[in-house]
């Protein structure tokens, strides 16, 4: 009886201890979408939308005004090594927007049209708590959990930016 006890705890300790693991990867090429790693410039990736994007990651630009922001990176002395693969679907974030004007110009009429329009909107209007094309297939439960306001809004963003 008591070893079970005895198991059990040491178990949940495990699960907790696991959680609060930070992470470093080999390098700045093999950091996944949606992570950060201190002295990685931020960019944009495919499939989720950015990964090396928080202030820490920012202070790497050569700008003075984002010096500041170097006491916000965290210890990573103790970090576990992980081991993942080069991601070549990632961008520079300073790069996608130095080209931003030519890649404009192989975009869709419609495309731009609905870019200058997002573009115009206060982000209060643009901040929706949900990705609008996810890349996986959002589940009923998903959707059955939002609030009603924002099923709705979902529903009618979808269908105005399909053509896409």
């Amino acid at each position: 009886m008591t070893l079970k006890t005895k198991n059990k705890s040491s178990n949940t300790k495990n699960k907790s201890s696991n959680a609060s693991i930070c992470k470093v990867y080999k390098s700045c090429a093999h950091v996944p979408c949606g992570a950060t790693m201190n002295k990685c410039t931020p960019s944009y990736c495919y499939p989720n939308s950015s990964k090396n994007w928080n202030y820490c990651n920012m202070s790497n630009w050569k700008s003075r005004r984002y010096k500041k922001y170097k006491s916000s990176c965290s210890d990573e002395s103790k970090c576990v090594l992980v081991k993942t693969k080069k991601n070549n679907n990632s961008v520079d974030v300073l790069t996608l927007h130095n080209k931003m004007p030519y890649i404009w110009r192989f975009l869709k009429p419609e495309t731009r049209k609905h870019m200058v329009l997002l573009a115009k909107k206060p982000i209060k209007h643009i901040n929706i708590p949900f990705s609008v094309f996810s890349h996986t297939k959002p589940n009923s439960r998903f959707i059955n959990n939002m609030t009603k306001k924002n099923r709705n809004r979902l529903y009618k963003l979808r269908k105005k930016y399909r053509s896409i």
